[in-house]
């Protein structure tokens, strides 16, 4: 099997796994998120997991396409970069400046950034997306976790 449609079956059932650790070990994401974040706490359970549930239908359909077609490969670098991203600036940060297990963590880093990396590695070796273009893809990839921590911080004052 291909590897990038290896990693198009990967990148969606991994993002699953990531919710089961999100919202089913105990305390949960929520509740570290909030105290990461007590500006946030009044957002409601409802709107986290309507953010999961259009990201991960983000990352089927961008996958399916991947999937099915070799021309459109760069959308699943996208999808799972931001997938990246949400690992490193959200769960490793957060982690570290609370010094408390964030949910979510452990599948963000054993998952998400080798699939990434290796979507990554694959799609340029394999000449589907150009050098410029995955450069451009790196430099969006952490634009929505950045709006939110300035969003964050606007609220926080």
């Amino acid at each position: 099997m291909d590897i990038m449609k290896l990693l198009a079956i990967l990148a969606p059932l991994s993002y699953l796994l990531h919710c089961i650790e999100e919202f089913l070990f105990p305390g949960g994401f929520i509740t570290w998120y909030h105290s990461w974040r007590p500006s946030l706490e009044k957002q409601q359970p409802s709107y986290y997991w309507k953010v999961n549930i259009i990201a991960f239908t983000i990352v089927t359909i961008t996958s399916f396409f991947a999937l099915f077609t070799k021309e459109n490969i760069s959308a699943l670098v996208i999808s799972t970069s931001f997938l990246a991203c949400n690992t490193i600036l959200t769960h490793v940060i957060g982690a570290i400046k609370t010094r408390m297990y964030s949910p979510g963590m452990i599948t963000g880093i054993i998952l998400y950034l080798p699939i990434c990396i290796m979507c990554y590695i694959t799609a340029y070796s394999a000449h589907l997306i150009s050098i410029k273009n995955l450069s451009i893809y790196v430099i969006i990839a952490p634009l929505y976790e950045l709006w939110n921590w300035y969003k964050q911080r606007k609220l926080a004052i």
